[in-house]
C-alpha cells in the first residue's frame, strides 16, 4: 500500500473518532431551562459535569431529561461558552440616557389669544361682578338695620301693621316720635336726603292698609336761647339706628347711579 493511500485511510478514521470525542449533551431542567456541557457522569443523586473552573452539580430531581447533541435544538444556557466568553463590560452610560424625556414647554394645548374686543369684554365682566358684590353687602347691612330698628320701635321685624295694645308698644313708639323731634330740633334743616315724619295708623277695618300722614319740619333757624332738652337713651339709640341706615342707603345708591353711567345691569337691584 503506497503513502498516500495510508494517509487517506488515517484521516477517514480521525474523522469517525472525532465525534464521539467532541460530543456534547444538553440537560433539560424540569423548570424549562437547558444547559449544553461537554460531559457529564452521576454520582448518587447528582449530575455533575465540568464547568466554571471546577465542577457543577445538579440534584438529579431537577432534571427532566438529558439529550445528546444533534437529536433536538439546544437551546439554553451553555457552560462552554459561558466559560469562554469573557465577562461583559457594563455599558457605557451616554449622555442621551441619562437626560429626562423632554416635556413640551407649551404644558399642553395653548389658550387662545383673545382679540382686544373679548379683553375689554372680560374686564368689564369682572368690573361689573365687582359692583354687584359691593351692592349686594350694602343692601344685607341695610336689611339688618332695617329689622333692628323694627324690633325696636315695634317689636317684630315682619312688614305687617302692629297695633299699640301694650305698654311697650306704645312707648317704643312714643320713644320712635320723640327721638325724630330731637332730630329736628338739633338739626332743623336735616340732612339733605331726610324726608319727613311718617306716622302710620292702623285701620279699624280688616283687610284695610293702615293711613300713613307724612309730617315735614319746617327751615326753622336754631333757637340758642332756649335750653334744649338732650335725648334720652332710648331715642339715642334710634337716632343712630337711622342716621347709621340713611348713610349706607346713600352709599347703595351711588353705587348703583356709578353702574348705570357704566352701562351695567341694574334691574334687579330694587330694595324692598
Amino acid at each position: 500500500m503506497t503513502d498516500s493511500k495510508r494517509l487517506l485511510l488515517l484521516a477517514v478514521f480521525l474523522l469517525c473518532i472525532a465525534d464521539p470525542l467532541y460530543a456534547q449533551y444538553t440537560l433539560v431542567l424540569k423548570n424549562g431551562r437547558r444547559i449544553t456541557v461537554q460531559s457529564y457522569r452521576e454520582e448518587g443523586a447528582m449530575i455533575k459535569f465540568p464547568g466554571m473552573g471546577g465542577e457543577i452539580g445538579i440534584s438529579r430531581d431537577q432534571i427532566q431529561t438529558i439529550i445528546k447533541a444533534g437529536e433536538a435544538d439546544s437551546r439554553g444556557m451553555s457552560i462552554q461558552r459561558l466559560e469562554a466568553t469573557p465577562s461583559a463590560p457594563p455599558p457605557t452610560t451616554r449622555t442621551e440616557a441619562a437626560q429626562p424625556p423632554k416635556v413640551e414647554a407649551e404644558g399642553g394645548v395653548k389658550e387662545k389669544a383673545l382679540t382686544p374686543e373679548e379683553r375689554l369684554a372680560q374686564e368689564r365682566a369682572k368690573e361689573e361682578k365687582e359692583f354687584q358684590n359691593k351692592v349686594g353687602q350694602l343692601t344685607d347691612q341695610i336689611k339688618a338695620l332695617r329689622d333692628r330698628y323694627a324690633v325696636a320701635t315695634r317689636g317684630s321685624s315682619g312688614p305687617e301693621p302692629t297695633l299699640l295694645q301694650t305698654e311697650e308698644a306704645i312707648k317704643a313708639r312714643t320713644d320712635d316720635l320723640m327721638s325724630r323731634l330731637r332730630d329736628t330740633q338739633f338739626n332743623p334743616s336735616g340732612p339733605s336726603d331726610a324726608g319727613g315724619i311718617k306716622l302710620s295708623t292702623p285701620s279699624t277695618f280688616s283687610g284695610v292698609p293702615p293711613a300713613s300722614v307724612e309730617h315735614r319740619a319746617g327751615r326753622i333757624p336754631p333757637q340758642v336761647d332756649v335750653p334744649r332738652t338732650g335725648y334720652s337713651n332710648k331715642e339715642k339709640e334710634l337716632s343712630d339706628l337711622r342716621n347709621q341706615l340713611n348713610q349706607i342707603q346713600r352709599d347703595r345708591e351711588r353705587l348703583i347711579e356709578q353702574m348705570k353711567q357704566k352701562n351695567f345691569d341694574t334691574g334687579s337691584m330694587f330694595l324692598e
